[in-house]
């Protein structure tokens, strides 16, 4: 139960992971103040959405884009919402990236808003494993405006490439400057710079997504904890909660937990 009196059992509908993404359908409730590095989409289509940030609460009726580490949350239930949470570097054309430094409305041509909202109608059970790509291709097809993205590094995005494809997670900074040919002190420098968070944050935000991929393969919340890199479920559900704004406890009660055809 929150502050408020609101409970966060409103959370009820679908959850499908996939790699850099994850994608909700279905009625959603109060939560936290929180923030992530994954992009997060919103498309209330069957109804208005209540969003705050630090800046502004607002009642958001279009598509909504909420940038990487930006504080936030929702502060009222709605009985449908469809969330798209997407990790940056996949929110890309040719060699730029999307950077929003707060929340945005898009301005979407209404045949445009259609196409999209036909694509997320898809049954869980079929999404392919790029569907989240797929939708963001949609959102942003390559003759769009380009206004939202920025250069980005390729240094810095072989470092996330690194981290991405490392069986373990508790990485040095050593380990991930590697052949970037930088020093740790500029290294570490210019990914803050580029990603928004440090290396550290970088590497618990992954391992909350490994943490979450194996929760959606009926994993209990310690395995998933384990296979992640956390100490404990307990590390796991703190470092959820201030990620999302909720509890894990407060998902797997009630949300259908899958996983895109082909794998995640």
């Amino acid at each position: 139960m929150t502050s408020s009196g609101e409970t966060l059992d409103d959370w009820a509908g679908s959850l499908t992971v996939g790699l850099g993404w994850f994608y909700y359908d279905g009625p959603v409730g109060h939560t936290e103040f929180h923030r992530h590095y994954a992009v997060q989409i919103c498309f209330p289509f069957s109804g208005p959405l209540q969003i705050e940030t630090l800046e502004k609460s607002q009642r958001v009726e279009n598509v909504l884009v909420i940038g990487s580490n930006v504080s936030h949350r929702l502060s009222g239930a709605s009985p449908t919402a469809k969330l798209l949470y997407i990790e940056p570097n996949l929110i890309t054309r040719n060699t730029a990236r999307l950077v929003v430094a707060t929340a945005v409305v898009l301005d979407l041509p209404a045949p445009r808003i259609a196409i999209i909202e036909k694509a997320l109608g898809i049954d869980p059970q079929l999404m392919e494993s790029d569907f989240g790509r797929q939708v963001i291709d949609l959102i942003w097809p390559e003759e769009s405006d380009g206004k939202l993205f920025s250069r980005f590094d390729p240094r810095i995005t072989k470092a996330l490439a690194a981290i991405e494809e490392a069986e373990d997670l508790n990485l040095s900074l050593g380990e991930v400057v590697g052949s970037s040919g930088l020093s740790p002190s500029r290294f570490r420098h210019l990914f803050s710079a580029q990603v928004g968070m440090s290396l550290k944050s970088y590497l618990l935000w992954s391992k909350l997504q490994r943490a979450v991929q194996s929760l959606a393969t009926n994993s209990s919340l310690t395995a998933a904890a384990h296979a992640a890199g956390f100490a404990d479920s307990a590390h796991l559900s703190r470092t959820f909660r201030r990620t999302f704004g909720l509890a894990p406890v407060d998902l797997s009660k009630r949300v259908r937990f899958t996983t895109p055809e082909g794998g995640s």
